[in-house]
């Protein structure tokens, strides 16, 4: 007699609770500067510890604060983090600071 045990990632899938699974989307603005660091952060922090994309696609200029404050979300043990299309411009200003692997952004 054969018997199968569920491997552990089912099982943590399902004792997690539904709103953990699904995804939730944060879209980063055109200019994503300082100017904007309180409304990102308050996003962020309403969605800590759950499963969020970040969209990207129409950030054109993006400073230090900004991705620090990225890094820093990611860094956190109980979010998982994805991107959505980022823009060239939010990949350029991760690898000139050497944040590209960390943040997970391709190299422009």
């Amino acid at each position: 007699m054969t018997t199968s045990t569920p491997n552990s990632m089912s099982l943590m899938s399902s004792a997690m609770p539904d709103s953990n699974r699904q995804w939730v989307s944060i879209t980063l603005e055109q200019t994503a500067t300082l100017t904007q660091l309180e409304q990102l952060y308050q996003q962020l922090q309403q969605n800590m510890g759950k499963r969020v994309q970040l969209c990207g696609g129409n950030v054109e200029r993006v400073d230090t604060a900004t991705l620090q404050l990225l890094l820093a979300f990611m860094s956190q043990s109980t979010v998982t983090v994805g991107w959505q299309s980022p823009s060239p411009a939010l990949c350029e200003a991760a690898m000139l600071l050497g944040l590209s692997a960390q943040l997970n952004l391709p190299l422009s």
